[in-house]
């Protein structure tokens, strides 16, 4: 190979390298968890991630979901006049439902509790700005809602 283009050659390869290296910039360096495998703690810290975030300015100062048993939820808020409201929320029936925000701007994720009298109450507004924070929020919950199911259905064969 004559010297000209083994400079060529090598010279291509290093451009090829420097370019493919930078296409990494801005991405995560590991995998997101896969969401089959966390714990319900784990979906409850990712889930309060996103109450965090997603805080308003209807006076609420904090919300938190925590754990009741393995099928209820209990969704607490704090306002700024201090008082505190707990909400329990029944996993098994519950939907969490995700549409544009009145304003138009961003995405809000709402779960309704199913009423025995075929009525729905809306137990908890997030409001979002980007589609893939709602569809994370919507997954941790239903995997929330999965578990449990499958323990729900397992005491039922035993």
């Amino acid at each position: 190979m004559p010297r000209p283009l083994a400079w060529a050659a090598t010279a291509a390869l290093l451009a090829l390298g420097l370019l493919v290296s930078g296409c990494t910039d801005g991405y995560p360096s590991e995998d997101a968890p896969n969401v089959r495998h966390m714990t319900g703690d784990q979906h409850l810290r990712a889930l309060n991630g996103y109450l965090a975030l997603g805080a308003t300015a209807s006076g609420t100062v904090h919300r938190k979901l925590v754990s009741q048993d393995d099928c209820h939820v209990v969704l607490k808020k704090r306002r700024e006049a201090g008082q505190v409201q707990r909400i329990v929320i029944p996993l098994l029936e519950t939907s969490v439902e995700i549409a544009t925000q009145p304003t138009g701007s961003g995405l809000r994720v709402k779960l309704a509790q199913h009423l025995e009298d075929g009525e729905r109450e809306v137990r908890l507004k997030l409001d979002l700005d980007r589609w893939i924070d709602a569809v994370a929020w919507r997954s941790h919950f239903q995997q929330l809602q999965m578990n449990c199911r499958e323990i729900s259905e397992g005491a039922a064969a035993a």
